[in-house]
């Protein structure tokens, strides 16, 4: 295994309003939480809507960390950020579902 770590976390919205509002706060947040994680080991972080039947709105953060140890340090920032913005715009998350998932790369076909 590569030892890379990846972090994929879902964001499901109840509505559209809920998610275009969200939006607009990730773009005004997530420059500087990414300045803050590549010194500590993040390599790559994008954000995908995702195509789900049903009408359903979710977007996905996927995050890679160089080993276990960027992960470890760059979660901590991610704690505090998250809750920071929840502080910051409060109630604006309360019906999200938020998922998060963590693993080690096995293989990588790119």
């Amino acid at each position: 295994m590569s030892g890379t770590i990846i972090s994929f976390t879902t964001i499901e919205y109840p509505n559209e309003d809920s998610m275009e509002r969200s939006i607009e706060i990730f773009q005004k947040e997530m420059t500087a939480l990414a300045d803050k994680l590549r010194p500590l080991g993040m390599i790559k972080f994008h954000s995908s809507r995702l195509f789900l039947p049903e009408g359903k709105l979710m977007f996905g953060n996927w995050l890679e960390y160089r080993d276990m140890a960027a992960f470890e340090a760059c979660n901590k920032i991610w704690e505090k950020n998250g809750e920071e913005i929840a502080e910051k715009y409060s109630g604006i998350f309360d019906d999200m579902k938020i998922n998060a998932y963590r693993g080690e790369v096995h293989q990588d076909w790119s």
